[in-house]
């Protein structure tokens, strides 16, 4: 999970999110606010290691991944090797995708 101070400020963030996007899962909401605070490196992160970092189930993580990847908001590949990870990079902001969100 995050460092402690910054929980309010990640409830924030994804409370602001959520109401510009009602439709859109908390958890992806997660993802997406984590790409954005964690993920600012071209090659972005992965399924584990936002699995490891938010305490969720890859599983859960790879599906929100999936429904950000269907809005367009993220790019996904494989993380490469046996592993079941997938790379996740923020794609370039439209309308409907929030920048900064």
């Amino acid at each position: 999970m995050p460092e402690a101070g910054d929980e309010a400020g990640l409830a924030q963030a994804l409370m602001s999110l959520l109401e510009a996007h009602p439709s859109l899962d908390p958890l992806a909401g997660m993802v997406w606010i984590a790409l954005r605070d964690w993920g600012t490196t071209a090659r972005g992160l992965t399924t584990a290691q936002l699995s490891r970092r938010l305490e969720v189930e890859h599983a859960l993580i790879r599906r929100a991944a999936a429904d950000l990847e269907a809005l367009g908001w993220i790019d996904s590949q494989p993380a490469g090797g046996a592993s079941p990870a997938l790379r996740l990079t923020r794609v370039a902001v439209t309308d409907d995708c929030p920048a900064n969100a």
